[in-house]
This record gives C-alpha cells, sequence and structure tokens, in this order.
C-alpha cells in the first residue's frame, strides 16, 4: 500500500466519521422537533375543547378576556405547529441527505447502483 492509498483512505474514513457525527446531530434536532411538534399539537388540541364552553350569564363578560387569550394562544400554536412540522420534515430530508452521502449516490438519487460489463 502506497503513501497516496493510506492518505486517501484516512481521508475517507475521517469524512465518514465527520459524516455520521452531522447525521447522529441532524437525528437529535429532529427527535427535538418531533417532540416540540407533538407537544405544540397536544396544547392546541387541550385549548381547542377549552373554547367549545359558551356562557350566557350575567357575568360572562369577565371571561371575555379569558376566552381572547385563549384564542390567541390557540391560533399562535397552530402557527407553531406549522413551522415545527416544516423543521421536523426539513431535519428528516438532511438527515436521509447525511446518510446518502456516507452510503454513496444511489441512496440520494434513487438510481440503481452502476452495473459492471460483463467481460466475456
Amino acid at each position: 500500500m502506497t503513501w497516496a492509498e493510506r492518505i486517501g483512505d484516512l481521508a475517507s474514513r475521517i469524512i465518514l466519521v465527520i459524516l455520521f457525527a452531522i447525521r447522529i446531530i441532524t437525528e437529535l434536532l429532529r427527535l427535538l422537533f418531533v417532540t416540540l411538534d407533538s407537544f405544540v399539537v397536544d396544547l392546541g388540541e387541550r385549548s381547542e375543547t377549552g373554547l367549545r364552553r359558551v356562557e350566557t350569564a350575567q357575568r360572562a363578560w369577565i371571561r371575555l378576556p379569558g376566552a381572547v387569550l385563549l384564542g390567541l394562544a390557540f391560533v399562535v400554536l397552530e402557527l407553531l405547529s406549522v413551522f415545527t412540522v416544516l423543521l421536523r420534515q426539513a431535519t428528516t430530508k438532511l438527515n436521509d441527505f447525511i446518510v446518502g452521502l456516507a452510503e454513496g449516490e444511489e441512496r440520494i438519487t434513487g438510481a440503481a447502483p452502476p452495473q459492471e460489463p460483463v467481460q466475456g
């Protein structure tokens, strides 16, 4: 094995280690955004059930600020839910791309691996 082959082998191993370190980070980010998304969706569902109750008593106006704040919180949570879904999908695609870089171009493009020409 020549020095050029050894350096090339070392460089490819270092690149693989870096790619898998990036993959670990993207997987942790994906897990964070999946957890955040489920939390936001759960909070949104809770506030939605709280908004269904309607009172017609004389003091119902006292609860009006609370209902308005719940409505605003619900809108904010819905917007936050949209962004967490987008971030979750982006980190999943980034993770797939990093895995594709580590495993080869076929993983990224979905193409079949090149065939060896048949000699004979």
